[in-house]
């Protein structure tokens, strides 16, 4: 005996479940395609392709590989509006892509966890997860729909390009003493490199063995406000052509001009580039020299 209805109903499931199979067919597809790392070229074709590195494990760099604008923007893009950018002092409207995301899109390797931002004067700021996480840095793309070229100036009156990152709202989430964590926001970005936490951030943490919770604060802060123009070979930017051990040396042997020139550098040096640290208090100033000064046994073997 045949049952209509029942034919009817099991054809229909049948139906369903194709559609349901290629559904998740297309859905696995189009993963696996943005999934999938950009390609990039040997050969740089315009001044604002993205120029970008692997620090190998023995630190030295890979060759360099290029991003043309255009291939940055078919990355998973964001679009959000900020209350106040940093360079115009205004409302803004931002659009780019988030940090984080730019280690499956660029093809990162599986140790490289941490993203250096380079700029065109040496400067250097760092990426990690952690940061990522909590701050949600952006590269930027657009700035309220407009290209590069178009962008306002930074704040220091030049150009805020070829890229730029920033954050839709930052709000600090470590102090220590005078310390406040700062924005990462760098502009005149020039290059990337993808990178191992040991070889760019952890470079700069104390000495293994070190249990002095005043040195570990010192590294804190330090990692905050210095590594950005100060390096230990490449690790850290290079802006002040003074690299740690200097620092370290300074901290050692001159204490008192140490914690004075960091609190107001132009006082000392009219010349000076360096910003300088009017919150940052005697145990802020403390902890900075210990760590410092735990740091010479390092340079010294």
């Amino acid at each position: 005996m045949k049952f209509p209805g029942i034919h009817h109903a099991n054809i229909l499931r049948m139906m369903l479940a194709r559609i349901v199979l290629t559904l998740v067919a297309s859905s696995i597809l189009l993963r696996t395609v943005d999934a999938g790392a950009l390609k990039p070229s040997t050969a740089r074709s315009s001044p604002q392709d993205l120029e970008v590195y692997r620090v190998k494990s023995d630190g030295s760099l890979s060759s360099p590989v290029y991003y043309t604008y255009d291939q940055l923007l078919t990355l998973p893009l964001t679009t959000i509006k900020t209350a106040r950018d940093a360079n115009t002092l205004k409302p803004a409207e931002y659009t780019g892509v988030y940090m984080s995301d730019l280690f499956a899109g660029l093809g990162a390797e599986s140790n490289q966890n941490v993203i250096g931002a380079n700029c065109y004067d040496k400067y250097k700021q760092y990426y990690d997860a952690d940061y990522n996480a909590r701050h949600r840095p952006i590269l930027l793309l657009k700035f309220d729909g407009q290209l590069p070229e178009n962008w306002p100036k930074s704040e220091h009156d030049s150009s805020m390009g070829p890229y730029c990152i920033v954050h839709e709202k930052f709000e600090p989430t470590e102090s220590i003493y005078g310390y406040t964590e700062q924005p990462r926001i760098p502009f005149g970005v020039i290059s990337i490199e993808f990178t191992s936490y040991s070889r760019s951030l952890g470079a700069f943490m104390p000495n293994k063995g070190s249990a002095n919770p005043e040195v570990i604060k010192g590294a804190k802060i330090a990692i905050g406000s210095c590594i950005s123009c100060h390096n230990i070979d490449s690790a850290g930017g290079q802006l002040a052509g003074r690299p740690w051990a200097v620092l370290s040396a300074f901290a050692s042997t001159n204490e008192a001009y140490f914690k004075n020139y960091i609190v107001n550098p132009q006082q000392l040096r009219t010349d000076s580039k360096m910003p300088a640290h009017p919150t940052f208090d005697s145990a802020t100033l403390n902890a900075l020299v210990l760590y410092f000064k735990s740091m010479t046994k390092r340079f010294a073997d």
